[in-house]
């Protein structure tokens, strides 16, 4: 009896669906929206904290040492403020250290760079203080800066030379063995020339953005950072046979004024900066969620209501209760399992196209990363809250009187 029960109401609901395939498909249509919905923002916030790890991760370095907030100052030279001071001799006092391999201070600074003088743009510069710290892709580095950073003053020879990141390579058209302009005002950068004795993709994949890299002493008087040997932050490579805590205390007891970080803390301090959007990012994920349930509970709940006629019509016959209700839930289900077969399905595209979409817009690439955790979040809800939905409107139904449904 239960067998027959049960294929009486699996009968009866393949049949309703394909009676009204418009209804049906609107039904999934909808269940699949809430689906993509869902996996689409849940697999951008998973996507960001971890493109932020793999970015620290790449840059193969300990520990990260700053000088307060680096702070941008529109209208000054380089556009950014902050950061150490004496780089150079801090950087070297380090690297003296038998705990510490590579000690190399980054400065971050905004010069023009353009293949003529009158097609310059706004590029990220990146100083190095050699060719280390970064993956050559053709040609070569450039040398240390010492050539010009003469014994801590700026009267020597500069090198003239620059590696250019591989993103803005493309933009400007130029390679190794080019000239490009460069300066830190347009005046500058129309009357200075540079030779691309390489490229790189480090910094822009750091970054997200164009990038260029020359000598550190270079930037520096390029910027106006010369007079304080200004550096945004310094790297440290610590020793094998090291721990990297331990170096980090000692570090932050002896220097005092600085902000010492290891990868996984400086990448909490970037994400704590931005702690608007990231909530902003929560809140999304969290009213996805909402939405999507919101969205197929609703949508079912009309769907049962416009059948009310029919399940009155079964009820007038003799059908049970019980039935109504399985017939109901057995659509609802039916909805909820084709509409997250559909999202699922649907979501390596769309995140496909939002990739691409963010690539351009701000430089990095895989933002929108699936996991099949977060597949299986957007499905579930689906089918639960289709089930669910279905049941509690047929029960209703199923409790109106067929009576007085039929003489409305």
């Amino acid at each position: 009896m239960p067998g027959q029960r049960l294929r009486a109401v699996l009968g009866l609901a393949a049949s309703r669906l394909r009676h009204d395939r418009t209804r049906t498909l609107l039904a999934v249509l909808g269940v699949t929206l809430a689906v993509i919905s869902t996996t689409l923002l849940g697999s951008l916030g998973i996507g960001v904290v971890d493109t932020g790890q793999q970015k620290f991760d790449a840059a193969d370095r300990d520990l990260w040492i700053s000088g307060g907030p680096t702070r941008i100052s529109p209208g000054s030279l380089g556009g950014f403020q902050g950061g150490i001071v004496d780089a150079h001799a801090v950087s070297q006092n380090l690297g003296q250290r038998e705990t510490i391999r590579t000690a190399a201070p980054l400065l971050f600074q905004t010069v023009y760079v353009g293949s003529s003088p009158d097609s310059l743009e706004t590029v990220a510069a990146v100083g190095v203080t050699g060719d280390g710290g970064f993956n050559i892709a053709s040609g070569g580095g450039f040398g240390r800066d010492t050539g010009f950073y003469n014994d801590g003053a700026y009267n020597g020879t500069p090198n003239q030379n620059l590696v250019l990141g591989t993103q803005l390579q493309s933009q400007v058209e130029a390679g190794v063995g080019d000239q490009l302009h460069i300066g830190g005002t347009i005046v500058d950068a129309r009357q200075t020339t540079y030779n691309v004795t390489g490229t790189t993709p480090t910094f822009s994949k750091f970054l997200g953005t164009s990038t260029v890299v020359v000598p550190l002493a270079e930037l520096q008087a390029m910027t106006g950072k010369s007079y304080t040997d200004q550096a945004s932050l310094i790297t440290v490579d610590v020793a094998d046979n090291a721990d990297v805590t331990a170096v980090a205390d000692r570090l932050e007891s002896e220097y005092p004024q600085y902000t010492v970080r290891t990868n996984s803390e400086q990448l909490q301090a970037v994400v704590g900066e931005r702690i608007l959007i990231v909530a902003a990012g929560g809140v999304l994920v969290a009213l996805a969620v909402l939405a999507g349930i919101a969205l197929t509970v609703n949508l079912l709940a009309l769907l049962v209501f416009q059948e009310q006629d029919a399940l009155a019509a079964l009820r007038a016959v003799g059908v049970s209760r019980s039935v109504v209700v399985g017939l109901v839930a057995t659509q609802g289900l039916c909805y909820g399992i084709l509409g997250a077969i559909t999202g699922v399905l649907i979501t390596y595209p769309a995140a496909a196209i939002l990739n691409r979409i963010a690539r351009e817009l701000v430089g990095f690439e895989g933002l929108v990363q699936i996991t099949p955790r977060v597949l299986a979040a957007g499905a579930i809800i689906a089918i639960i809250a289709g089930l669910s939905s279905a049941i509690v409107a047929g029960w209703r139904a199923a409790n109106v009187s067929p009576l007085a449904m039929l003489n409305r």
